[in-house]
């Protein structure tokens, strides 16, 4: 584990958010060469002795993750509160940024799901789950720069098993998961693929919220009975939501891998810079 000293981490006033457990705040690290970075900082709001294993389990999950599209660890410290301290990513989540910034072109926004790709094709060589990805989770560093973040429910696979059977059902983002899970309680690669393709609805359009008012079995009814999806974004290229639907086959094995995925957003990235799209 990177262990950090209390007196290394500064930490500013900005509150860049806040979870069940704890609040992420902006702030500084001081490393043992001297050199001073910008951090996000990942506090725990008491001393909860379950949401402390928790943080101390996502920070050793991510000491193994070394990819330019997610998230570094810079470090745990665990003084007078256990602090997380991590790459900060400028721009914050992506569901916000767009939001607010609805001239991005599609191109752009392709641009960044491709960076997502190539993490999550990293992930699924390590047999890695993420369990939780989503356009609030995913970080910008600048306008062309995405990284994942959150592996807070990241699982990794047994050598035996292709997937993690959950044991127990937690307070899951019903929205981004694939029926398998919701029904069985299975996670693998194909799952999280699955909630790339929430993903990438949520990044073609501009950050609004897949489902609307819809509950867990509204959504299922939807899903799975009626066999239904969610609509094209009005400003997305055909070829775009046909990776979407590709990504929501009910049967996981007719979905494509993360490395298809990262082909085929690279493609469609640049044919859409050739049409100025």
């Amino acid at each position: 584990m990177f262990s950090l000293e209390r007196r290394q981490i500064k930490l500013d006033q900005e509150n860049l958010g806040s979870g069940q457990f704890g609040s992420v705040a902006k702030g500084e690290c001081t490393l043992r060469n001297g050199s001073v970075i910008p951090v996000a900082v990942k506090t725990l709001k008491n001393e909860d002795i379950g949401a402390k294993e928790e943080m101390l389990k996502e920070a050793r999950f991510m000491m193994n993750l070394n990819h330019k599209h997610i998230i570094r660890m810079i470090g745990i410290c665990d003084a007078d509160c256990v602090m997380l301290v991590l790459e900060l990513a400028p721009k914050g989540p992506l569901n916000s940024f767009l939001k607010n910034n609805k001239d991005m072109k599609q191109s752009n926004i392709v641009e960044i799901m491709w960076q997502v790709a190539s993490g999550m094709a990293y992930l699924q060589q390590k047999k890695y789950v993420h369990r939780d990805l989503a356009a609030r989770n995913v970080l910008l560093v600048d306008e062309h720069t995405a990284k994942i973040s959150d592996f807070g429910m990241s699982k990794a696979m047994s050598r035996e098993q292709n997937y993690y059977e959950a044991q127990n059902a937690g307070k899951w983002p019903l929205k981004w998961y694939a029926p398998e899970c919701v029904y069985y309680w299975k996670f693998d690669s194909k799952s999280d693929v699955w909630s790339y393709g929430v993903t990438l609805w949520e990044a073609t359009s501009y950050g609004d919220k897949p489902y609307r008012k819809m509950k867990g079995q509204e959504i299922l009814r939807f899903l799975v009975e009626e066999n239904q999806r969610l609509s094209k974004p009005p400003r997305c290229p055909d070829e775009v939501y046909e990776i979407m639907l590709e990504c929501w086959k009910y049967d996981k094995n007719e979905r494509p891998t993360f490395i298809q995925l990262e082909t085929k957003m690279s493609y469609i990235f640049n044919c859409l810079l050739e049409r100025g799209e």
